[in-house]
């Protein structure tokens, strides 16, 4: 399995030894004082190096209570009206720490992504005609897995499977497939949280033979478009820190960098920080 997702406590919590990392979500109507010190004590039998979680303004101060930090903060992630953070709990401090070349790139992404920024702008560019982007269901899956299985073709472990994509199917996610010639080159998927009127893009996954030539620009731009109909106020995703690209394009489309969760998974065979990057609708 890529990650075992199970819900303790009501929390929505997703965690392995791939990352090496408990992420918990959707613990906003839970007893916090009750979860979090079971959520250490899952760390410290799996042996964990982190703990991150995603809060709103009422349970910051339970988090911080329990050792956690604050990595990054949406304004308005819930519903449009309360603040969300993300907070994280480092049961290994040496998960903290990062080289100076690194620290040094992280930087130079940041300051070159927001000069790219475009917010309140709607202007797009036109989907190429020998391209088209669709809604994908559970009988695309298994060209999907073949995605994975291409991109990550060196990283097999990082390989999500059609059971996994089944398991998050019915944990309200949705899949978006940008194709040419009827050969899928990119994927997105979507976590949709109607309870909270948001949206976090969760995956993109592109062809090899395709990287580098911005594709997933136009999946961000089809996800925007998809707002008011996924009744969602805010869009966010967490991008690999170190990655001129996405950040990049995600800048463009008038994301709002929110924040930087250090150290936070592996990509492909590295552990990689990620920005956090937010996008408010026009009606939020």
């Amino acid at each position: 399995m890529f990650e075992t997702i199970e819900n303790i406590d009501g929390a929505l919590v997703y965690h392995g030894n791939m990352h090496n990392r408990i992420y918990l979500t959707e613990a906003d109507h839970v007893d916090l004082d009750s979860l979090l010190p079971k959520m250490k004590q899952l760390a410290k039998e799996k042996q964990y190096e982190k703990i991150l979680g995603k809060a709103s303004e009422k349970g910051v101060n339970t988090f911080k209570s329990k050792g956690f930090t604050i990595e990054a903060k949406i304004p308005g992630l819930y519903n449009g009206t309360i603040d969300g953070y993300f907070l994280a709990d480092y049961t290994n401090q040496k998960r903290l720490l990062n080289d100076e070349k690194n620290n040094k790139t992280i930087a130079t992404v940041k300051t070159i992504a927001k000069a790219a920024n475009k917010p309140n702008s709607d202007s797009h560019f036109e989907l190429p005609l020998n391209l088209n982007i669709k809604e994908l269901t559970s009988i695309d899956f298994s060209t999907l897995e073949d995605l994975h299985e291409k991109a990550y073709k060196y990283h097999p472990h990082q390989i999500k499977d059609v059971s996994y994509f089944a398991q998050l199917e019915q944990l309200d996610h949705q899949f978006y497939g940008l194709y040419k010639n009827g050969e899928l080159l990119v994927s997105a998927i979507l976590d949709v949280n109607t309870n909270e009127a948001n949206v976090e893009i969760v995956d993109f996954v592109t062809h090899p033979d395709y990287r580098g030539q911005n594709l997933s620009y136009f999946l961000v731009q089809e996800i925007k478009k998809q707002m008011d109909k996924l009744c969602c106020k805010t869009i966010y995703t967490m991008v690999r820190a170190t990655s001129y690209g996405l950040n990049i394009t995600f800048s463009k489309h008038g994301f709002i960098l929110a924040g930087t969760l250090i150290n936070n998974c592996i990509v492909r065979d590295s552990l990689e920080s990620m920005n956090v990057w937010y996008y408010k609708g026009i009606n939020a």
